[in-house]
């Protein structure tokens, strides 16, 4: 089934900072808070920041890191996330076991990423950091906000370490078969007992979480479902 379906992939491209503090840091849940000031384009949070999690976001760097994995009671994660104006596909390919999953930036995105990464160094400075490690490879650790302009530059297509846990929009709903995979309830267009019913259905990446938005809409489906 490809008609409209998988394309128009979208996500909220995120760079993260592995933050030291010269001090321990709680590292038992991820926190809830978010920095919504320049929303919805950009939102800046806290990632889970097991030692696991700590030891990938201090490798983006693609610099030696075992000093600081050493420390790592006194680092936390954190990310800016942006609503990014590219798109992508997911792709099945004959012969392949897994698809094909390609996403553009554009160049608007870039300076979005690269905006965001220098404020939430700003942010993580002012509360006590003392050392950031950026998800940029070869990105130089920054002890000081004068240091944070060289982030800039170097966020680029080809070293920007870019993370995302929110993907949607490869069968979107809605009632123009031209235009979308499914129905308004998640019933694939030609398929009479085919439906899709998670963040696929979504127009568009939302610039916040979209957990909520997924779950109510799931939620409405069912209810139409079991109701017809």
């Amino acid at each position: 089934i490809r008609r409209n379906a998988g394309n128009g992939l979208k996500m909220h491209p995120t760079v993260k900072i592995a933050a030291r503090f010269p001090h321990p840091i709680d590292h038992g849940d991820v926190p809830m808070h978010r920095v919504t000031e320049f929303a919805p384009s950009l939102t800046i949070g806290g990632s889970a920041s097991r030692r696991g999690h700590i030891a990938m976001a201090l490798a983006d760097t693609g610099l030696p890191f075992d000093a600081a994995l050493a420390d790592w009671e006194n680092i936390s994660v954190y990310y800016a996330a942006i609503r990014s104006e590219g798109s992508g596909g997911v792709l099945a390919v004959p012969g392949l076991a897994s698809p094909v999953v390609t996403y553009k930036l554009t160049d608007g995105d870039l300076s979005r990423l690269a905006r965001g990464i220098v404020h939430l160094g700003e942010l993580l400075l002012a509360a006590g950091a003392t050392e950031l490690h950026p998800s940029i490879l070869g990105g130089p650790v920054v002890r000081r906000v004068d240091e944070l302009g060289a982030w800039w530059d170097a966020l680029t297509r080809s070293r920007a370490n870019l993370m995302t846990v929110h993907l949607t929009s490869t069968v979107r709903m809605g009632e123009d078969r031209q235009r979308t995979g499914a129905d308004s309830f998640g019933r694939v267009w030609g398929h009479r007992n085919l439906r899709v019913n998670d963040a696929s259905l979504l127009p568009d990446a939302p610039g916040v979480n979209p957990q909520a938005a997924i779950m109510a809409i799931a939620a409405r489906n069912c209810h139409e479902f079991l109701a017809s």
